[in-house]
């Protein structure tokens, strides 16, 4: 069953770019919009099997947009695009509203996050994601995280809502140390505008400060090196607070988190040195392969949250 949802996914998936990829009006959008609908009604009437391979699909065009080889995709299910974009979310919708499982929700919240392009206007779907952050289901809750996170790349204000639920989630007994991992992963999201990049970045800072979990104080350096990678004065502040950190008494994971997070850094910015306040060398041995650089730059944490979501249906 599973091999034969994932060559599901993978024809549809081949079908759907088609479509979406033609620059010619007519024909070739109408059957890329018939083909959206044929998937939101696949995914509404279907089992957790063709769900899941509906969602795989999504998933797959979302890699293919975010691929830097691939910069012509971009856009290709915005609202601009997608004419009967009212029309999938409200087949989606009605299973989330259908008091189903939390496997179904889980899954229709990752449609959501890789609908963000159009989904971000809609109000209700903004309520069923930011709702689930509190969900007392984990795979409810990962697969909000990641919806979430995708919303915050486009959307000040859900962004800043975002942030002050994530901040109490971090700093909340009650929720679990494997949760507020994934929470953590969500701040390298917060990039829809400066100000609220350094929002996030400042709350940021004051988790790691807060924190004696080297598995959190790993993740939250990644993601804020992330975050602060998209603004030069925010990767100058970060280098020089990486630099200042590395002065404290830290276990050997963190240490190494911390000196690659500053070769990323460079490695990104050539001209950074410029900026910064020190003169910092990342020792050798210590530095990111080419492949690993590529992987940092890319969103493998997106991968690895909805892995997690599939794990846990």
């Amino acid at each position: 069953m599973e091999q034969t949802c994932a060559a599901c996914a993978m024809e549809w998936s081949i079908q759907l770019e088609k479509g979406l990829r033609s620059g010619k009006p007519g024909e070739d959008q109408l059957f890329a919009n018939t083909i959206l609908l044929r998937l939101a009604d696949a995914f509404r009437g279907g089992n957790t099997q063709i769900r899941l391979s509906v969602v795989r699909v999504f998933l797959i065009e979302r890699k293919h947009r975010d691929n830097r080889k691939h910069n012509q995709c971009k856009g290709l299910l915005s609202m601009g695009r997608v004419a009967n974009h009212v029309e999938l979310l409200k087949r989606v919708k009605s299973v989330f509203n259908s008091g189903g499982d939390s496997e179904s929700n889980a899954l229709a919240l990752v449609l959501f996050g890789c609908w963000a392009d159009f989904a971000n206007a809609n109000a209700q779907i903004r309520y069923l994601i930011l709702s689930s952050l509190v969900s007392p289901h984990d795979n409810q809750v990962r697969a909000s995280l990641f919806a979430a996170g995708c919303f915050c790349e486009i959307s000040v204000d859900f962004a800043c809502i975002t942030l002050e639920m994530l901040f109490n989630m971090m700093n909340s007994p009650a929720v679990s140390l494997p949760i507020k991992l994934a929470a953590a992963q969500v701040f390298a999201k917060f990039k829809c505008s400066y100000s609220v990049a350094k929002k996030a970045y400042k709350i940021g800072l004051e988790l790691i400060s807060n924190s004696s979990n080297e598995d959190i104080l790993v993740i939250m350096l990644f993601s804020l090196s992330k975050l602060a990678s998209v603004c030069t004065l925010l990767t100058s502040n970060h280098v020089d607070f990486l630099v200042s950190f590395l002065e404290r008494q830290l276990t050997s994971h963190v240490h190494e988190t911390a000196l690659r997070c500053i070769h990323f850094l460079f490695r990104n910015n050539p001209a950074l040195k410029l900026y910064c306040n020190t003169s910092f060398e990342v020792p050798d041995g210590q530095a990111l392969s080419p492949s690993e650089y590529e992987a940092w730059k890319g969103d493998w944490t997106d991968d690895e949250m909805v892995e997690q979501v599939i794990i846990g249906l």
